[in-house]
């Protein structure tokens, strides 16, 4: 798929979500607006980023839709909204580490993922979030890293600048090291 055309309007997002044990969630935009916008706000009234969670991509896009269709029937420009699809993540250098950690992170868990996942390369992963926002399944996603701070590393280090070199999004230095301080930090337990 030639991602050349996707439309230099259309900004595509990534964000990531921790979990600090029993407290709140820890939510950050990975990336900024091209018109020079910073990061997402969640808490935004009216909202202007709404998450989704499904168990297909086929699912998402039809809440994509949908939401949109909901936003322009209340008289609000449905350009003016972000939908990020909800995916949990497992990255590692070679697909085969990764398939080992989902294993061990799933079996310790008592089950798997809960919605949409992906085990599998840095530039696997890009290629999905590539394509979900190339084909209008969302217009971004929030990545829910699962086991470890290895998979933060890795999207950091090798997703990111996948995106980025294709000219796909533009990165936040500032959420990026806050994310990567999260996923180092002591006591800091990762979504799973």
């Amino acid at each position: 798929m030639s991602y050349s055309n996707i439309s230099s309007v259309e900004s595509l997002r990534v964000a990531v979500e921790f979990v600090e044990g029993p407290g709140p969630d820890v939510w950050a935009d990975l990336t900024v607006d091209r018109d020079g916008g910073g990061p997402l706000d969640l808490s935004a009234a009216p909202a202007t980023v709404v998450r989704v969670r499904a168990a297909d991509l086929r699912e998402a896009r039809k809440i994509r839709d949908r939401v949109r269709a909901d936003a322009s029937a209340e008289g609000r420009d449905p350009d003016t909204l972000t939908v990020l699809v909800d995916l949990e993540v497992i990255v590692d250098v070679e697909a085969r580490l990764a398939r080992r950690r989902a294993q061990d992170a799933w079996r310790k868990d008592g089950g798997g993922a809960t919605g949409l996942s992906y085990v599998g390369t840095p530039s696997g992963l890009a290629g999905l979030i590539a394509d979900i926002h190339a084909v209008k399944v969302a217009d971004g996603v929030t990545l829910i890293p699962v086991g470890g701070g290895v998979t933060v590393d890795n999207v950091i280090d090798g997703t990111l600048p996948w995106l980025g070199s294709r000219g796909l999004i533009e990165v936040s230095s500032s959420s990026v090291e806050f994310a990567r301080r999260l996923a180092d930090g002591p006591g800091v337990a990762l979504a799973s």
